[in-house]
């Protein structure tokens, strides 16, 4: 090993050591009660036992901070059942509805969209993906909150920065060093675009921290620069 490639190490690693730091003190204030955790059925078709797994899947992965945010909005989660797939939204141009597990829209307010699918019919989804469908889902707030605070824009505009860093680490998953899970994996090798891509990003943060970082270090500092900006900047009365 070279000189120059030790430093380069070094400095990776130390990147890697500040990056853990960060999760590890936005992610410590976990709540484990439902306080100020909004979600709700669509129908009564939807058990009570969804709910009930979504709300502490939501409350044990989130950071309380951004809960707060979240809640500061008006921001809901609501519980649909897979046979009456995407109510509450006009859905006319969409495609492949009926593969849509989960969806986010912010008109009135911030609105994470869960099907009961991967709840109540597990074996028909990959391992994990109700946890990862709720952190995806609210990944996508992040990328909007983010613009919205920054002056940005009021879309999920990606930063150019991302859109790079994206092509740069889009295949990762698929080296032999990545350790993630194969239901984790199958979720970001879906991921064409870079906005779902973000997404997945967080999701990947708040379930497997140092394996996201490890696999995709560029796509995962600055997310994770994104919750920061939203934690210091985001005022919750």
């Amino acid at each position: 090993m070279s000189k120059h490639t030790c430093i380069r190490t070094k400095k990776s690693l130390l990147s890697t050591a500040v990056l853990v730091l960060f999760l590890m003190l936005i992610w410590l204030p976990i709540r484990s009660y439902a306080d100020g955790c909004n979600i709700s059925k669509c129908s009564n078709v939807v058990l009570d036992s969804t709910v009930t797994t979504y709300s502490t899947y939501y409350l044990s992965y989130i950071p309380a901070s951004l809960q707060d945010i979240y809640a500061a909005d008006g921001g809901n989660i609501r519980i649909y059942h897979e046979s009456d797939p995407l109510p509450e939204i006009d859905t006319s141009g969409w495609s492949n509805i009926g593969n849509i597990i989960g969806y986010f829209e912010w008109r009135s307010g911030p609105l994470i969209m869960l099907s009961t699918k991967p709840v109540e019919r597990a074996s028909a989804c990959v391992t994990d993906q109700a946890k990862i469908s709720i952190c995806h889902e609210f990944g996508h707030y992040i990328t909007i909150k983010s613009n919205i605070i920054r002056g940005i824009s009021t879309d999920y505009r990606i930063s150019d920065d991302f859109e790079e860093a994206f092509k740069a680490e889009k295949s990762n998953y698929n080296k032999s060093s990545c350790k993630l899970p194969k239901g984790y994996k199958k979720n970001i090798s879906r991921t064409a675009a870079s906005v779902e891509f973000y997404a997945t990003i967080f999701a990947g943060l708040m379930l497997y921290p140092e394996d996201t970082m490890a696999t995709f270090p560029r796509c995962s500092a600055l997310v994770l620069d994104d919750m920061n900006y939203i934690i210091n900047n985001a005022s919750v009365q």
